[in-house]
């Protein structure tokens, strides 16, 4: 999976890919929506990207490991 300045930015942020952050935090039953949010504070502002983004990123991450 290629993946979006967006997300490579979002990595670089978080120190780790993003695509493994999210399902992390979805392993621990946090919404999209929250995810999203906790995104945009956790990279000082810089990530802001809908829960359907965030959503998107799992499902594609996902699709690409398997």
């Amino acid at each position: 999976m290629e993946l979006t300045p967006t997300q490579q930015l979002a990595g670089m942020l978080l120190g780790e890919p993003v695509h493994d952050w999210i399902l992390r935090r979805r392993d621990q039953r946090i919404s999209w929506r929250v995810i999203a949010r906790d995104l945009y504070e956790v990279t000082n502002h810089q990530i802001d990207v809908t829960h359907e983004t965030v959503r998107l990123w799992a499902v594609a991450g996902d699709k690409a490991s398997a």
